[in-house]
């Protein structure tokens, strides 16, 4: 219902505006009893003006001092509390949409949803607001979505599809308006309501300028030198224009990234480069338009053909400086359109040159839920005559509900070379029951990509397999997993390099929480050349066969204390045994101070030798309010002697600009060689120092 009446946003819908619009009800559960009505009631009232989508909720709570509320921190999941999620299509391609959630302590989380989940952009924020009422009946939420961050069709009357869901964490509920039926989840827009009635909006923002500012400095210190750094500096975090409401341009200057988030310490038993995340803001806003070319083996990334981080970050993560940036994405005469241009400045200490970098991707949604596209990558390196273009197409199909076929096909270029492929096909059928079907993954010898992730070439991989999840009728046990896999791969001469049997149960309780076992594991692996799988342990050249086998046990994230506890045997790895522990608590221990550790122990005994690897990575948020947040991250990693330290204050002063003090400090221990052999000769992490102070500040001007 449009309304002009004030609605004044406290977490309680009870202004006249609210007793005027119509109540939806009728919640369904999903888990634990599909299809029976939720065990707590929940309504829900939508109003708008000409700028605002209002969203108002009343969660009844028969139980109301049981409801559960910790966490503050903006685009935290929120997995440990209570919660009511929104999802928006507003173009109603029963595709894409935009995602709200929130908790009884009014935290915020957003993201960009594509292609019915494929892709789940958590990193998108934009300008809304909420707030949350917590009483005896159960709690209540009002949403303040402006249309202006959105991105809408230019229709004078929408249609938009919409689902809502409702999470009682105690008793481990999900319950939806619309989209109940399990082997789907919220984001499988196919399956979501409508929503109709909105005329006459304002259907987006025109222009919006955000510049920053940023003091600070960077201190390296090692044995031999010390340097000090001015880190000060002026630009535009971004600078958004509307060409139409569904098409926007982003332009961004001088890029800096102070605020971003650092990233987790790994560490590698194999000889393939790792996968880090993109947590770059710029980068995140319509990523899922450019999330095409992907392909996975179990548990690990093999293929990204775009990456983002390949744009201003070197191999050895360091930030390569960014001058200017360009992007265009959104709908257009039926199209979802991308483009993206990135210009980087050089990084002569890595002997990386000025170079420009460019992404065009064109998508079609065809029949129901499928789509077909095609995407163009290129990097021009000045100075030189060299270049990296990736071209190709891609498609996904599904049919009855369940079966889904998709892949596509890539071709590189580079001077003096221009017929390396790579190709991916995928049939799946992906029920609540039964998951089944086969994959193929091939990538030439000469196969190069400089703006992808790419594990490694030469490869062409056969892929069966096979689950069921039946839900025993077993007392306190909600449902149970049996699944097998077999990933076969052969070099373009046919030879067997890698082959890898999986086999897992996994028994999730009623209680939320569940256990996860490995039995067996098969693997044979062809190591062409050595490598050193630990400082001073080397795998020789030859072929390898081993088993694995593991079990890991995790609680339900709605306690107090959760988290994960893991244990796995790798016997006979390259002719010797590997005990691998993971130990990983989240303690919550108010709504406003939370523990979160992650503690990794590889213990090796091969015949180069032995190791043991200790990694840690761990969080403490505090929280003020919802405005208030900081984090303190304590990370250790012996493998590569290094000792982290990051402290990230985020003052959020209104919805969309912020400001941020970040202290980051980092140590390795001092090396010296002796008979050609780098080794450890004085105390722990007084060698190379590194630490930074910034202050960041952004403010936007809306026109």
């Amino acid at each position: 219902m449009r309304t002009e009446l004030p609605v004044v946003l406290d977490g309680i819908p009870d202004e006249p505006a609210w007793q005027q619009a119509p109540v939806s009800l009728g919640f369904v559960q999903k888990d634990p009893h599909e299809g029976e009505p939720s065990t707590e009631r929940t309504e829900f009232r939508i109003l708008y003006t000409e700028t605002t989508l209002y969203i108002g909720i009343i969660c009844y709570d028969s139980g109301a001092e049981g409801i559960r509320a910790t966490e503050r921190r903006r685009d935290n999941e929120l997995v440990n509390d209570d919660t009511v999620s929104i999802v928006l299509d507003t173009f109603h391609d029963h595709r894409n949409a935009f995602l709200f959630r929130t908790n009884p302590l009014g935290a915020q989380y957003d993201a960009l949803i594509t292609d019915e989940g494929n892709d789940l952009n958590e990193n998108w924020d934009e300008t809304w607001d909420v707030v949350s009422q917590i009483n005896p009946a159960g709690w209540t939420v009002e949403f303040a979505i402006p249309f202006k961050s959105l991105r809408l069709s230019e229709d004078a009357v929408q249609r938009w599809g919409i689902d809502l869901e409702r999470v009682i964490r105690r008793k481990n509920e999900q319950a939806y308006w619309n989209g109940f039926h399990r082997g789907f989840n919220l984001e499988n827009l196919s399956q979501a309501g409508h929503l109709e009635g909105l005329e006459n909006i304002e259907t987006g923002l025109r222009l919006r300028v955000k510049p920053f500012t940023v003091a600070g400095f960077q201190h390296s210190a090692n044995p031999d030198d010390s340097t000090f750094r001015n880190t000060s500096d002026i630009g535009i975090e971004v600078m958004k224009y509307r060409i139409t409401p569904g098409l926007t341009a982003d332009v961004t200057w001088n890029t800096d990234f102070a605020e971003t988030e650092v990233d987790d310490q790994q560490v590698d038993l194999e000889r393939f480069p790792l996968f880090f995340p993109e947590k770059r803001e710029f980068f995140q806003e319509g990523a899922g338009i450019f999330d095409f070319g992907i392909a996975n083996q179990e548990g690990r990334r093999e293929l990204r053909l775009f990456h983002s981080r390949r744009i201003g970050l070197s191999p050895r993560r360091q930030e390569v400086p960014i001058l200017a940036g360009g992007r265009i994405t959104g709908k257009l005469q039926g199209f979802t359109l991308g483009m993206l241009n990135v210009q980087t400045e050089a990084l002569p200490s890595e002997n990386i040159p000025v170079s420009n970098y460019s992404v065009l991707r064109v998508k079609r949604d065809v029949l129901s839920r499928s789509t077909v596209g095609g995407f163009l990558l290129n990097r021009e390196m000045g100075g030189n005559s060299d270049y990296n273009r990736i071209y190709g197409l891609d498609g996904k199909f599904v049919f009855r509900r369940y079966l889904t076929l998709d892949g596509f096909l890539a071709k590189s270029a580079e001077p003096g070379v221009n017929d390396n492929w790579v190709v991916s096909a995928k049939a799946k059928w992906d029920s609540d029951f039964l998951q089944t079907g086969m994959e193929y993954f091939s990538i030439d010898p000469n196969f190069r990509n400089d703006l992808g992730f790419i594990r490694r070439t030469d490869v062409r991989r056969f892929s069966p397999f096979f689950a069921v999840s039946p839900r025993p009728n077993i007392r306190g046990v909600r449902q149970m997993l049996f699944s097998a896999r077999w990933d076969t791969l052969f070099d373009h001469n046919n030879r067997l390099i890698r082959r890898v049997d999986h086999y897992v149960v996994t028994m999730t309780f009623q209680s939320g929480d569940h256990i996860r076992s490995t039995p067996l594991h098969y693997n044979f692996d062809r190591v062409e050349e050595p490598f050193e799988i630990s400082p001073g342990v080397t795998v020789p050249a030859g072929d390898y066969t081993w088993g694995v086998w593991s079990v890991s046990f995790r609680a339900n994230p709605g306690r107090t204390l959760s988290g994960r506890i893991a244990f796995t045997q790798r016997y006979n790895y390259y002719g010797g045994n590997i005990y691998v522990w993971g130990i990983a608590p989240v303690l919550k221990l108010t709504e406003d101070l939370s523990f979160i550790v992650d503690y990794d122990i590889n213990v090796g005994t091969l015949p180069g030798g032995s190791f043991t690897d200790h990694t840690v990575n761990t969080r403490i948020n505090y929280n003020f309010n919802n405005q208030w947040l900081t984090s303190t991250t304590l990370q250790y990693n012996n493998t590569d002697s290094f000792l982290g330290f990051n402290f990230r204050l985020n003052y959020i002063f209104r919805p969309g600009d912020d400001f941020f003090l970040v202290y980051n400090e980092g140590r390795r221990a001092l090396f010296e060689e002796i008979d050609n052999v780098e080794r450890r000769v004085t105390g722990v992490f007084d060698g190379q120092r590194d630490r930074s102070l910034q202050l960041k500040l952004t403010y936007s001007f809306d026109f």
